[in-house]
């Protein structure tokens, strides 16, 4: 979704009164999943909104009622992210940790083969951040800072809380951060 989205200041009080819409419809229609990339609350959230702004752009207030409207263009919009998020997902493996404290990659027990390239892909990873948070700034720097975060194990919600801003502005400075990144043939070589 096009996330600049100009509003005028009827369009903007229109989303204002009807942020619940979002959350209705995260409660009634999607899986919200905080361990897995994507479908965290705060990234869910953060697509509602938008497509919340794209329903106030798009409403004609002769055929509907502006919440019946948002309910179906949010639903909608919502759908069509979690597919797009559930086809990147595979290539992405899932890390967690289970009660006794062994590390599970997709459910499964991973055993570390070798703990030395582990700790080298994560600082060469580091590094690559390091490198590109040096180019840019604004919004992409704290996205970047933010993606460091995370590689370090913080959440969505710890970040915001060391910035002092409310979750959905970590997961906006990541999008960002990601959105230039993918643009950016020296550190994507990098990668490689």
């Amino acid at each position: 979704m096009k996330q600049n989205i100009p509003l005028t200041s009827e369009q903007q009080k229109l989303v204002e009164t009807h942020l619940y819409i979002v959350n209705w419809v995260m409660s009634e229609s999607i899986h919200v999943h905080k361990n897995i990339y994507g479908f965290e609350y705060e990234d869910l959230y953060q697509e509602g909104c938008i497509w919340l702004c794209y329903a106030a752009t798009t409403y004609n207030p002769e055929r509907s009622q502006f919440s019946t409207y948002a309910k179906r263009i949010v639903c909608n919009g919502l759908f069509s992210y979690c597919r797009q998020m559930h086809s990147r997902q595979s290539y992405f493996t899932y890390f967690a940790v289970d009660k006794q404290g062994n590390l599970l990659a997709n459910g499964e027990p991973y055993v570390l083969v070798d703990d030395f390239d582990i700790q080298i892909n994560m600082i060469e990873t580091f590094d690559l951040l390091a490198y590109a948070e040096k180019k840019y700034q604004g919004v992409t720097k704290l996205g970047i800072e933010a993606l460091k975060l995370k590689l370090k194990g913080m959440s969505v919600s710890e970040i915001a809380g060391l910035y002092h801003v409310p979750p959905p502005h970590v997961g906006a400075w990541i999008s960002r951060a990601t959105q230039k990144l993918r643009k950016d043939t020296p550190f994507l070589s990098g990668l490689l």
